[in-house]
């Protein structure tokens, strides 16, 4: 244990040597490593005990105002690392959608595993609409414009939506989801 306080001492000694002066060094090496006395330390400068005494409890402020704020910095390094791997983290999510998004876009409606109904199917041919970015390209409430599609229809159009997961491609699809065909 003893060995354990030595090292601690002189590690934080070492660390605070750029803001202690050379006489301060000096006081703190003398008490805490080589374990002299503050009567013997007084004589060596010719002081008396109490002005050692003084010198050690300035010393040792600078030393503990030291070591906050190297923790108080280890902490902010800490909260930087976190930062950037968050940030790190919530680019590649937005890329990941981003590419999600394209490939969606790209993928032919007949290579989806949605059972569309041969009404819909028909529709899709009609309207020269082969994939998902061409079906999304077409504002959700012209749908009820187009002949033939009832409810049924609006109908297995919001399952294939969720189906897929592609709710982000039609802008105001929650709210028109739930309004009847006009």
């Amino acid at each position: 244990m003893k060995n354990v306080i030595e090292r601690t001492n002189r590690f934080y000694i070492e660390m605070s040597r750029k803001v202690l002066s050379e006489k301060e060094y000096d006081v703190l090496q003398k008490l805490l490593i080589e374990k002299m006395t503050l009567q013997e330390v007084a004589a060596i400068y010719e002081v008396t005990g109490e002005s050692v005494r003084q010198i050690y409890e300035r010393t040792y402020k600078k030393v503990k105002s030291v070591t906050e704020l190297l923790a108080e910095i280890d902490d902010y390094k800490l909260k930087l690392e976190q930062l950037k791997y968050d940030f790190k983290c919530e680019t590649q999510q937005i890329k990941k959608r981003k590419n999600i998004t394209e490939i969606d876009q790209h993928k032919l409606l007949i290579a989806s595993h949605f059972p569309f109904s041969k009404r819909m199917y028909s529709m899709f041919e009609v309207l020269d609409i082969h994939t998902i970015g061409q079906l999304a390209e077409i504002p959700l409430k012209s749908f009820g414009c187009f002949r033939g599609f009832k409810g049924q229809c609006k109908k297995e159009l919001i399952a294939f939506i969720e189906f897929e997961n592609i709710e982000h491609l039609f802008e105001g699809f929650s709210v028109w989801k739930t309004q009847p065909i006009e």
